[in-house]
């Protein structure tokens, strides 16, 4: 028999939703496919998750070579904060 898989909870902000809607077509294709697997736990090739340094607050995980999704899991919960490139990953390293 199967397990069940546990999926997280999934809260997108206002700021994610913006950036989301400024992407183009195979971007947000990309996009929905890491948030798909942050939400259930699973890996994806090339996704490198890790954390956004130095607080570690917050998690990042590449969607291709320069835009990351910036997340943070709590209780259950993955809350998508924003998606933005590699080179403005840092605002997300301090809280």
């Amino acid at each position: 028999m199967a397990r069940k898989q546990q999926f997280l909870s999934a809260e997108w902000t206002d700021r994610f939703r913006e950036s989301y809607a400024k992407l183009q077509a195979n971007e947000q294709k990309s996009v929905d496919h890491v948030c798909l697997a942050i939400i259930k736990g699973a890996v994806t090739p090339g996704m490198r998750r890790q954390p956004i340094g130095p607080e570690k607050y917050y998690n990042g995980a590449r969607i291709n070579g320069g835009d990351r999704i910036v997340h943070r899991i709590t209780g259950g919960t993955v809350f998508f904060m924003d998606i933005v490139a590699h080179d403005q990953i840092n605002e997300y390293g301090r809280r």
